[in-house]
């Protein structure tokens, strides 16, 4: 005699495999629906990530640790914002201030040389640097 629970274990098993087929081959077809919507080639779209795309020197990172300074999604999008807004102004390195830290940055690289905290703010000199950014 067979045993009811097993089969009903194994018929919920293959409705939920069903499912997620069904389900994944949706979120395909949507996908490349979207990508043909854009008519971007890949190389397009990846060079536009890669200029759009704050770096940190190792310097910048070895600061960033020391320091303890956190940087979020959010912070890298306004860098790269003020980055952009810098290099419309002409600006090549820019002091870019963040709430409680400072950033000093190749606008024209994107590339964060290094980072200073409010605490080391203080009575500091910055140097060679062509305009700031305050956001």
């Amino acid at each position: 005699m067979a045993n009811p629970i097993i089969g009903n274990h194994n018929s919920l098993i293959n409705a939920i495999s069903r499912q997620t087929k069904i389900i994944t081959a949706m979120n395909q077809t949507q996908s490349a629906k979207e990508l043909k919507k854009t008519n971007a080639s890949f190389q397009e779209l990846l060079s536009h990530e890669v200029r759009n795309t704050v770096t940190f020197s190792k310097h910048a990172n070895i600061r960033k640790e020391q320091r303890n300074i956190e940087v979020s999604e959010s912070d890298l999008e306004k860098l790269g914002n003020a980055c952009d807004e810098a290099q419309k102004k002409g600006i090549d390195n820019a002091l870019i201030i963040i709430e409680d830290s400072a950033f000093i940055v190749n606008a024209v690289n994107k590339r964060v040389i290094t980072v200073v905290d409010k605490n080391e703010m203080k009575n500091k000199l910055f140097n060679d640097i062509d305009g700031a950014v305050f956001l």
